[in-house]
């Protein structure tokens, strides 16, 4: 199945997001929002589109839910790689499964 991503670097990032990534599969469905966060460290990385639940944690700060993520750990990490190169050269990019 082909994978096409395309990023877009953010004028003002704000909370650690530096960018957004819009991923389609087989010309067929995409997911949009998929994050580029900066981590404290430093780190690149990307966080699935989410929705704030009702429930809070045990230290009151509210819970996220992912709407769409990768299934298998060997799919996240080849899709967090492509989606960073993307990000990194500011070019769309495009692999395949």
């Amino acid at each position: 199945m082909r994978i096409d991503i395309r990023t877009k670097a953010l004028q003002e990032p704000t909370n650690g997001v530096r960018g957004v990534a819009t991923v389609t599969f087989g010309n067929s469905f995409a997911v949009r929002n998929i994050s580029i966060v900066e981590s404290k460290a430093g780190n690149l990385f990307i966080s699935m589109p989410s929705y704030k639940m009702k429930t809070t944690d045990e230290n009151g700060k509210p819970q996220f839910k992912d709407i769409a993520y990768p299934v298998s750990k060997d799919f996240r990490e080849k899709l967090q790689e492509n989606v960073l190169h993307s990000y990194d050269i500011g070019e769309d990019v495009t692999f395949e499964i």
